[in-house]
């Protein structure tokens, strides 16, 4: 998950004078001891009022849009900006900003500063990000994060700008506020948000003197409608119960009354500028005033009764919705010209997007659930229908987020029953080839998943596809599948993603737009571009993998969306609901993607659940791998794999046990989850690293190259490793073994960046897991047959230890992203740059799976292809030997001992086996061999008895031994 989209409103409206008031009201009183004055204003920050300085200096016109930036270590050069339009993805205009902050010293009242600044100049963007050009020429929002050049280290969360009110504006070091910046500094309400429906936090830019008794202290609060709310009490946010300290610029406000989230709020002070006041951040209001609402009905969405259609939408905080009817997907509308250009989903409240509908009627509003609804007793010539939500005065043309299938690039939601003469829908008719569709209990650790994204695997078999369905599920394709013996394939996301179809650009879908519907650009379209050609070429894929006998897990993205407010769906319905919401009012950032959702916010877990048990009935999904799970809480994850196990005892629900930043989730899904029979499963990193080496915080190595990690080895072997206790309740299935994924190298890149030869120039150049280093042009005969060896021993731990096993699509024959760690975008990694463009260092040459590399690295895909048969072999042994302890978790029977570094012994059911990490061939002593009559020999793609058993274990390598 790696697009980076988001946006926080903020209203930048510059003062006149700076105002030094003086009052004695409150001053004689004897009982608190004040600190200051009541009414006594502060000192604009120094800073600023340099940075003020510097814009004479730079700009005496104010013709320029200028970021100034102050640090205390002075240091700007390694410093950039995450840029984009609303709506837009920062990633395409962060190559522009790189080594453009300047810095000057300005001699202010005596001091020296050294300021920050970067001049953004829309000619900085002309190619890289057309749309972040045409907002700053418009003067619109633009959005931002201040980030290192070369790693993700954040001084700021996201933050956004209104143009149209300042082009001066400055970010202090850690400190999240903007300060916009005039040729005079008037102190100004920076912000104010709502904690509860009745207290808010106001900050200041400058420090402020209350009263020492309960008083408004000057300030109101007045919606745009006219209405007024009393203020009550302002103290001391930092000090709340000692009025004595009663000097600061951050205010804890109490209102006579619960506030109405349904309007525009403004709090307002004589002495502070703006002076029509500062809009009041109700979103976390609004979270709270919606925390406990519940619906269990299963008609959210387009139903039909007979010839009828019925459509409901929850829309609580709408003051009028309408829906919208259209007779050919040609008038549905689609984003203004400047985001179809651009070849990017805008924002929802773009009126290009109301399109020319057919009929446009009024929905009914049931004021005690917030459910609009609208029922057409004959849907005729209607194919299409979006809703015209009208939220807080905004109006967003929004498809239905329940909605099954959707014209290209979710614009509009289709009027049909996906299911209707099919054999999809009911639990009857569900297919799983592992476990003969629920019908034979199958453990976890008996799945052998291998990762695919569909456009790497289409072309394949078509070089120039763009990624379709069609193409993916080619007989090539599936007779590798078949041939290596997994059971099951884990796509990467296929549902719609914010990339429209006219966008044939590089894309893993880790930018969730509509989580119900398949991803529209995978579709070969006939002219009319009909939304059930992308429901019918999906579940054609399904099908034709399930009738090979592989199961399909799907890689969901619930854990955040591509953006928010009017770029994203959800915020466009119910505005804040379905993400959490800091108490400041901002968007809570734990997928470093610029929001997380709300898995305890009952309507998002009821939409999660709804939108799993669609994906499995009318899909025939067998299982769900959770993108950044630790988002999601324990209990949010138990009650979805227990809604999903009544389906199907086998579906397979995991995830990856951690979160992309901060997070606000209360007990997250951070390790196994123990629910019903085998529960929700997570990968092990910690195992991972063990093999070979750790992909964060510097490049580091592992056991297979020789930096041993004999405990972490050990305990991956038999089940019990994992930092977080993931695999606690002693069900080896719930460990996820792997050592590469779609995620960082590929394993060969990593042991090729490993070699003694790379070695130290690597690790010199590297930046927090970034690989500056060139990609090396060749490796000799000699250093290929020391990856090999590498190789096939990582997966001999992988494979046969008490977990269930994980690997990368092309993991099997040295697959190579030449370098390039994180191969979802153009970009410059492993020292290359790489591009949309066709050539060498084209963003898909990294990435298209040539299946010819099966042929010339025949003798590691036949180790991985025996390895896999051994275990399907002997499932007793290998991933479920396990007994069962009375009152207790299991216990895992296989047992572990390091002989000496790098080397260790692996007992399990009928099996001993010796794997010898080292450079040097090891001795396996008499008295180890003793009962173990056979070896297994699994180099030539099946396992072959021999009744010669070896004395030593090859450098290395391993040695599987049987009674």
């Amino acid at each position: 998950m790696k697009k980076r989209k988001f946006k926080v409103l903020l209203s930048l409206i510059l003062g006149a004078a700076v105002m030094f008031a003086g009052c004695s009201s409150g001053g004689d009183d004897d009982s608190v001891k004040l600190q200051e004055i009541p009414g006594t204003i502060g000192k604009v920050n120094s800073e600023l009022l340099a940075a003020s300085e510097l814009a004479k200096e730079i700009d005496p016109n104010d013709e320029k849009v200028i970021l100034f930036y102050n640090r205390a270590d002075g240091n700007y050069s390694d410093w950039a900006l995450w840029l984009w339009e609303d709506g837009g993805d920062g990633a395409l205009a962060f190559s522009s900003t790189i080594g453009q902050f300047k810095s000057k010293d300005v001699l202010y009242d005596g001091n020296t500063y050294k300021i920050g600044y970067m001049v953004l100049d829309p000619s900085m963007f002309e190619r890289s990000a057309p749309l972040v050009k045409d907002a700053i020429e418009n003067k619109d929002n633009i959005n931002f994060i201040i980030r290192k050049s070369d790693s993700w280290t954040k001084d700021t969360e996201d933050v956004a700008v209104d143009l149209s009110s300042t082009m001066h504006f400055m970010i202090l070091s850690g400190d999240k506020d903007l300060y916009p910046i005039s040729s005079v500094m008037t102190p100004f309400i920076s912000s104010a948000s709502m904690e509860t429906l009745s207290t808010l936090k106001v900050v200041l830019s400058v420090k402020y003197a209350l009263t020492g008794e309960p008083s408004d202290n000057g300030f109101s609060l007045v919606a745009t409608d006219g209405t007024t709310v009393a203020v009550k009490d302002v103290v001391n946010y930092a000090a709340k119960t000692n009025r004595s300290e009663n000097f600061t610029n951050t205010l804890f406000v109490k209102i006579d009354s619960d506030l109405d989230v349904s309007k525009t709020w403004m709090i307002k002070h004589q002495s502070f500028e703006p002076s029509d006041g500062r809009q009041i951040s109700t979103q976390n209001a609004i979270k709270i005033s919606l925390k406990d609402y519940k619906y269990s009905g299963d008609d959210l969405g387009l139903t039909f009764d007979g010839e009828k259609a019925v459509f409901k939408v929850w829309a609580p905080l709408a003051s009028k919705v309408n829906i919208l009817f259209y007779d050919d997907v040609s008038k549905v509308g689609n984003f203004k010209a400047e985001t179809v250009a651009a070849k990017a989903c805008g924002s929802t409240t773009e009126e290009s997007l109301k399109g020319d509908p057919s009929a446009e009627n009024e929905m009914s509003l049931d004021k005690e659930t917030g459910i609009w609804s609208y029922t057409l007793d004959s849907v005729g010539s209607k194919k299409y229908y979006k809703y015209q939500i009208t939220n807080n005065g905004i109006t967003y043309w929004t498809s239905d987020i329940y909605a099954k299938a959707c014209s290209p690039d979710a614009i509009a939601s289709q009027i049909v029953d996906i299911n209707a003469g099919t054999e999809y829908g009911t639990k009857e008719t569900y297919k799983n080839p592992f476990g003969s569709n629920g019908s034979d209990a199958k453990d976890n650790s008996d799945a052998i998943i291998y990762e695919m994204h569909i456009r790497d695997w289409s072309r394949a078999t078509v070089s120039d596809s763009t990624g379709k369905f069609n193409d993916f599920a080619s007989d090539k394709v599936i007779a590798h599948l078949k041939d290596l013996g997994v059971t099951h394939v884990q796509i990467l996301p296929m549902f719609e993603y914010a990339q429209v179809v006219n966008d044939d650009g590089y894309n893993w879908g880790y930018n969730p737009y509509h989580y119900n519907v398949p991803e529209s650009r995978y579709t070969d379209y006939s002219s009319d571009k009909d939304g059930m050609a992308t429901v019918e070429q999906a579940r054609a894929m399904i099908k034709k993998l399930h009738e090979n006998g592989i199961a399909v897990i799907m890689d969901v993205v619930y854990n955040h969306t591509a953006g928010t407010q009017g770029g994203s769906l959800y915020d466009s319905t119910v505005p804040y609901y379905y993400y959490r919401i800091k108490a400041d009012g901002t968007y809570s950032n734990g997928s470093g993607c610029g929001n997380e959702t709300d898995s305890e916010a009952p309507m998002f877990r009821k939409y999660m659940i709804d939108s799993l048990k669609h994906w499995m009935l009318d899909y025939h999904i067998n299982g769900f791998r959770f993108d950044l799970m630790g988002i999601h809480s324990k209990e949010a994850m138990k009650e979805i794999y227990n809604a999903l196990s009544e389906i199907d005892q086998n579906v397979l629900v995991y995830g990856e046990p951690w979160t992309g930043g901060d997070c606000l989730v209360e007990d997250g899904a951070t390790q196994a989850v123990s629910a019903g029979s085998y529960g929700v499963g997570a990968f092990d990193d910690d195992f991972r690293d063990a093999v070979k080496g750790a992909e964060f915080g510097g490049f580091k190595t592992g056991q297979v190259q020789g930096v041993f990690n004999d405990t972490g080895i050990a305990d991956g072997l038999v089940g019990e490793s994992g930092k977080n206790n993931r695999n606690a309740t002693g069900e080896p299935g719930l460990a996820l073994h792997y050592v590469e994924c779609h995620d960082n190298f590929t394993l060969y890149d990593k042991l090729v960046y490993s070699l003694k030869e790379n070695l130290e120039d690597v690790q010199k150049a590297d930046k927090d897991g970034k690989i500056a280093t060139k990609w090396p042009a060749s490796v000799s005969e000699e250093q290929l047959e020391l990856i090999k060896k590498e190789d096939k021993l990582a997966a001999a731990f992988v494979i046969l230890s008490q977990g269930t096993p994980f690997m990368n699509g092309g993991q099997d024959f040295l697959r190579t992203k030449k370098g390039n760690p994180d191969s979802y975008s153009a970009d410059t990694k492993g020292g290359i740059e790489w591009t949309n463009e066709p050539g060498e260092y084209n963003i898909d040459a990294v990435n298209t799976i040539d299946l010819s590399m099966k042929t010339t690295y025949s003798d590691v895909y036949n180790v991985y292809k025996g390895l896999i048969s051994l275990r399907k072999a002997n499932p007793d042994a290998f991933g479920k030997n396990t007994s069962a302890v009375a009152g207790k978790a299991k216990t895992i029977n296989a047992e572990k001992e390091v002989r000496t570094n790098g080397v260790t012994k692996y007992t399990t059911g009928a099996f001993r086996i010796f794997f010898n990490a080292t450079d040097n061939e090891v001795e396996i002593a008499s008295g180890e061999m003793t009962g173990y009559t056979k070896v297994i020999d699994v180099t030539s793609g099946t396992p072959e008895e021999s009744t010669t058993v070896p004395t030593s274990v090859p450098a290395k390598s391993f040695v599987i031994l049987k009674k």
